[in-house]
């Protein structure tokens, strides 16, 4: 009598009592309907959030494109009025572009340069021999991220006709930034910055552009 009635609740144990569905459980689910419409707002957002990233950065290439070492940067500078500064050239004189403006007047083309820069002296040869054919347009060498010794060593060496200085300071550098060297800046009788040019010139591209913006 007593095995029946362990037999009877271990079956009752193992078979729970059928139950009848309820609406939530007899209802077919909806929640796959919505898939579609998350995965569509996701990708609008994505979308919309590379469109905000993406339009900042194709205005500024259009603003700037892009330039190799034979392309002249044309920029906020151009059309301005050049800073003032005052050279202490390697032959013991001075140079304050305010005053040469104003007693002179000869437009300048300013050079930066450097002795560790192959470019540099690649270039002033050139330099060189535009400025002994434009008397009327002054050729400047001006010395920067470089020490004075290396620098009149280098000039010593080079021995150009135009006259060279160095930037001890670093101040003239300040108000004219360059990318990197060489970089010429062509600066109008009237103190307007013409053109700035960043990379090595030849005589003949050098030429053209005193030739465009310096000579009337």
């Amino acid at each position: 009598m007593l095995l029946d009635e362990i037999d009877v609740s271990m079956t009752d144990e193992a078979e729970p009592p059928e139950t009848s569905p309820t609406a939530d459980q007899s209802a077919p689910s909806t929640s796959g309907l919505h898939e579609p419409t998350s995965r569509m707002s996701r990708r609008l957002l994505h979308v919309t959030l590379i469109l905000i990233l993406a339009v900042p950065a194709v205005v500024w290439l259009l603003r700037s494109p892009p330039t190799d070492e034979n392309t002249p940067l044309t920029g906020e500078q151009v059309g301005r009025n050049a800073p003032d500064f005052t050279l202490q050239l390697f032959d013991g004189t001075t140079f304050n572009l305010g005053q040469h403006l104003t007693d002179d007047g000869r437009p300048v083309v300013m050079n930066f340069w450097a002795s560790w820069c192959v470019p540099c002296r690649e270039e002033m040869p050139a330099f060189d021999a535009v400025a002994g054919r434009n008397p009327d347009v002054v050729v400047l060498g001006v010395a920067v991220q470089d020490t004075e010794p290396a620098a009149r060593a280098f000039a010593d060496e080079i021995g150009v006709s135009y006259p060279l200085g160095h930037d001890r300071d670093g101040s003239i550098l300040e108000q004219y930034p360059i990318l990197g060297l060489p970089a010429t800046w062509f600066i109008a009788s009237d103190r307007t910055v013409a053109e700035q040019w960043f990379g090595q010139l030849d005589e003949n591209r050098l030429q053209e552009l005193i030739d465009r913006h310096l000579t009337d």
